[in-house]
């Protein structure tokens, strides 16, 4: 599924205070291996129709997910992460005004999806 994203770049990775990037519609798979319900790895393809070279995955599986768990004070297991993924995706579809997928390349081509509400009177970082 298509998911509008603002694409930054981050020339410096000490500046946490980046410019607004450009606006794009990214094509967005989840991937799961094993069963819906005990999944064993997670994998996230990024690819964009407008630049060929804009290919992005992320693999994740149980072990990895308790990393990202502890570091984001995640409540959710990871059987039920993809689905907290794919709501995230459809509400920037469906509320772009107020729900942002940021999508931060840094310089060493690694990167970072933020998802982002828009409070009226704060940006808040969800995931």
């Amino acid at each position: 599924r298509e998911v509008p994203f603002e694409i930054r770049n981050q020339t410096d990775p000490h500046d946490s205070a980046q410019e607004v990037g450009t606006l794009e519609a990214i094509k967005v798979k989840i991937l799961i291996m094993g069963e819906e319900q005990n999944p064993l790895t997670l994998r996230i393809e990024l690819t964009s129709e407008n630049d060929l070279f804009f290919h992005f995955n992320h693999n994740l599986d149980e072990h990895g997910f308790r990393q990202v768990q502890e570091h984001q004070k995640l409540m959710v297991d990871f059987p039920e992460y993809p689905n907290v993924l794919i709501r995230m995706l459809n509400n920037c579809i469906k509320e772009p005004h107020s729900h942002l997928a940021v999508f931060v390349i840094e310089r060493e081509g690694l990167a970072r999806l933020d998802f982002i509400q828009n409070m009226e009177y704060k940006f808040v970082e969800l995931l």
